[in-house]
Formats: C-alpha cells, structure tokens, sequence
C-alpha cells in the first residue's frame, strides 16, 4: 500500500471564532486552501492509553506542516474531518482526525 497512491484532494478550512449579536463566541470556518492528505479508517483492534486516540475515527498523513489541532478542519465529497491532533515532527504529519458531518 502506497501513501503516494491514496493522497487526494482536501479542502482545508481553519477556525475564526466571531462573535454573535448576543455577545457569545461562535465558530465559523474559512476556506484557508487546499492539501494532499492520506486518510485511512482507524484500527479499532489497537489500544492506545491516549483519550485523542480513542475519540478518533480516522487516522491520516500529509506533507503540509501548516496545521494545528483543535484549529483546522479536511472536507471532501460532503464528509468533515475534524483534526483533533496533529504531529508534525516527522518526515509526514501525522493527524487524528474525527468524523463531524
């Protein structure tokens, strides 16, 4: 299995909380740009201590080291991913992501 083969296409959207009439903070995203991202469904087999790793759905890679977890979300074909971590200090990030919509 080749990750080169499985990246595709997402949109990358970032949070920019703005503020509603009434005073409370709401989120709202911006389109912020495009990557190349490996997706993959995550091993429900493997047990890990980590609580972000449990709450995942779905792991994945890029090579853009522009992100930042809890700030940034994929979206393609009408699925969101919510980055819920991201580590980026190898050669690919590596991301935790979680299925919102």
């Amino acid at each position: 299995m080749s990750i080169n083969r499985d990246m595709k296409e997402y949109i990358l959207e970032r949070n920019e909380p703005t503020r509603s009439p009434s005073g409370a903070e709401k989120a709202s995203w911006v389109y912020y740009g495009t990557i190349q991202a490996a997706v993959y469904k995550k091993n429900d087999l493997k047990v890990s201590a980590s609580e972000k790793y449990i709450e995942s759905t779905h792991t994945g890679v890029t090579r853009s080291r522009k992100l930042d977890s809890d700030g940034y979300r994929l979206v393609r074909d009408g699925i969101i991913y919510e980055i819920t971590d991201c580590n980026t200090e190898g050669r690919l990030t590596n991301l935790l992501l979680k299925v919102v919509r």
